[in-house]
């Protein structure tokens, strides 16, 4: 399997080896699953474990699995760390394994679970990146950021990749031809249903810069953003769509306003 174009740059960035700690309570997971354990079987086991109260012994299941390979384990582990889901709260934890499987990723089949784990890898590496890990040896920088999304959304097509690397790009207006860039990863993400991408993307053409000026189709967009929008995304997206609403010609309004509640009687 050839080796995609970002893997050798994410490795060279690799600031942590230890990943998986070993059991401290005496508990054996290696007597409940095998190290070559379909998901489906972790996972029934993880889950008993934690509805028996026994969160500890759901997490050395989890580990034993990541350890010995399974990609599906080594997210599902990534992602408690990352949020705090029965465990301790640990980004870098997080982080540590988040690499791992981006790391391994890059042997995978294309289109196959442990694929998509590693697109997925790669946009929560990029989001470390971009914020830096409080009190970690992972601070914030921007480009190796703008790394992990440029691979996340040129070899994997990821839409939440897209959507951030276009954010950045239109950021940047300094550097010839960003702004476009940014445009062009918006649209490929706004074209999957990326909600973000509508909302942002729906403000360009709002304004008129950098695209086609059309204050009805942006207001549009804002507007479906709005009402698509989770709880995460929520707020910016209002601010968006409020600051827009309160420029735009009435007509332009009431001609956005009818567009959407068309659009939202046709969805029913």
């Amino acid at each position: 399997m050839k080796r995609n174009r970002y893997s050798s740059l994410l490795i060279a960035m690799a600031t942590v080896t230890s990943l998986y700690s070993t059991s401290s309570f005496g508990f054996d997971a290696s007597k409940v699953i095998k190290k070559d354990s379909p998901a489906t079987q972790i996972f029934q086991f993880f889950f008993k474990f934690r509805e028996d109260g026994k969160s500890e012994e759901a997490v050395e299941v989890l580990k034993y699995a990541a350890e010995n390979g399974n990609s599906a384990a080594q997210w599902k582990l990534a992602r408690i760390y990352q949020t705090g889901d029965g465990v301790r709260q640990n980004s870098l934890e997080a982080f540590q394994i988040f690499q791992k499987i981006a790391n391994q990723s890059a042997y995978a089949i294309p289109n196959t679970p442990s694929w998509q784990y590693g697109a997925d890898a790669f946009v929560a590496l990029g989001n470390y990146y971009r914020n830096g890990i409080p009190n970690t040896v992972i601070v914030a920088d921007e480009s190796k950021a703008r790394v992990m999304y440029t691979t996340a959304a040129m070899i994997y097509r990821h839409p939440d990749a897209q959507f951030e690397l276009g954010r950045l790009q239109v950021n940047n207006e300094k550097v010839y031809g960003q702004v476009r860039s940014g445009i062009r990863n918006l649209s490929l993400a706004y074209e999957k249903g990326h909600v973000g991408a509508e909302a942002l993307l729906g403000y360009l053409i709002f304004e008129g810069e950098h695209t086609t000026f059309d204050p009805i189709r942006g207001l549009f967009m804002l507007g479906n953003a709005k009402r698509r929008a989770s709880e995460r995304d929520r707020e910016w997206i209002n601010q968006l769509h409020e600051e827009a609403f309160a420029l735009a010609r009435p007509d332009d309004r009431r001609q956005a306003v009818e567009k959407i509640m068309a659009s939202s009687n046709s969805l029913q």
